[in-house]
C-alpha cells in the first residue's frame, strides 16, 4: 500500500511477517514499545486474567494499566460514524491513538495518519483509546 495523507505503512513485527498481530503491532506503535515487550506483557497479563489473546477485556487492561484512557466511538452530528480517513484528519498532530478500525481490527493513528501494514481507513472508527 502506499503511503497517502491519512495512511503510512508501518509494520512493527520484528520478523517483518503479515499475520494476525494487530492488536501488537498497534500498541507497539501507538505506545512507543517494543513489539516483543508488548508480546510478553500481554502473555503475562493473559496468565493473570485467563482473558483470550485478542480479546478487547485484554488489551483494555493492559492499555488501561499504561495510562491509556478508552473511548467511545465518536459520532459526527448527524449520528453518522467517521471513516478512519475523516478521523485522522480530525487528530490534533502529535496524538497517538489505537482504534478499532472497520469492525474488528485494532490500529495505531499516530499524527493523524494509521501506520499499519495495509490501508484501512475506509474502515468506520470504533472505540479508541488515547493518552
Amino acid at each position: 500500500y502506499p503511503d497517502t495523507e491519512t495512511f503510512c505503512f508501518y509494520n512493527a513485527n520484528p520478523h517483518n511477517r503479515f499475520t494476525t498481530d494487530c492488536v501488537i503491532r498497534a500498541i507497539s506503535a501507538a505506545a512507543d514499545i517494543p513489539y516483543n515487550q508488548v508480546v510478553m506483557e500481554l502473555a503475562e497479563l493473559q496468565c493473570k486474567t485467563g482473558y483470550d489473546d485478542g480479546e478487547s477485556k485484554l488489551y483494555g487492561k493492559y492499555l488501561e494499566s499504561k495510562g491509556w484512557i478508552k473511548c467511545k466511538q465518536p459520532r459526527k452530528a448527524d449520528n453518522t460514524k467517521y471513516t478512519g480517513k475523516e478521523f485522522c484528519k480530525l487528530v490534533p498532530w502529535g496524538k497517538r491513538y489505537i482504534a478499532h478500525i472497520g469492525g474488528h481490527h485494532i490500529a495505531a493513528i499516530i499524527s493523524g495518519q494509521v501506520w499499519d501494514t495495509w490501508d484501512c481507513t475506509d474502515g468506520c472508527i470504533g472505540n479508541y483509546w488515547t493518552k
